[in-house]
């Protein structure tokens, strides 16, 4: 275990401590918003010490976004139930990552790592900023809150788009493993 890994570990551990104080919480949400930012400070220094210790691990590669989802989607989820994000938004959301994590899973089944592309960094660093003004300030005008939710779906939807592209048209790495052979049977 080192210290990536640490960090990604702390990131698991926070999700119920962000959950219990955001219940705790009545109108503005700044203890919840503060472990999330806690929690996505420790994801940019774990991958910054992984590549620059050299400290890249299988198990870090294959945490690290499983704990950034697992955060992302509880901070979602609670802002859905308390009413501040709309349905439509945590459907498009959640079969997003559900789509990566499988796709993921995949591709590391057959040992190939899977890189985030600028869109979805970006993507993911906007929705981040959405979400903490969200917690900050959850009586936001109704007018501004869809008007960033609607950008950030189009993040989501341009990212989402990116990665398939990349990673099973440009490269051709999911035709590598779906092909079969002449006569081999399904």
């Amino acid at each position: 275990m080192n210290i990536p890994n640490v960090l990604t570990l702390l990131r698991l551990f926070m999700i119920p401590l962000y959950i219990a104080v955001f219940c705790l919480e009545q109108d503005t949400h700044f203890w919840s918003a503060m472990i999330f930012l806690l929690a996505s400070g420790t994801d940019v220094l774990d991958g910054y010490l992984a590549r620059k210790l050299n400290m890249i691990t299988r198990w870090g590669q294959l945490m690290d976004p499983l704990a950034d989802k697992c955060m992302q989607l509880t901070v979602i989820i609670t802002l859905f139930v308390s009413g501040l994000v709309p349905a439509w938004f945590i459907v498009l959301l959640v079969a997003k990552e559900v789509l990566m994590i499988v796709l993921g899973a995949f591709l590391y089944k057959h040992k190939t790592y899977v890189k985030a592309n600028k869109a979805g960094k970006l993507n993911t660093v906007f929705l981040f900023l959405v979400m903490t003004l969200l917690l900050l300030v959850p009586d936001l005008h109704i007018a501004v809150k869809h008007v960033l939710l609607g950008l950030s779906a189009l993040w989501m939807i341009l990212a989402g788009t990116l990665y398939l592209y990349m990673y099973f048209v440009q490269d051709r790495r999911f035709e590598k493993y779906t092909s079969r052979k002449k006569g081999e049977s399904v």
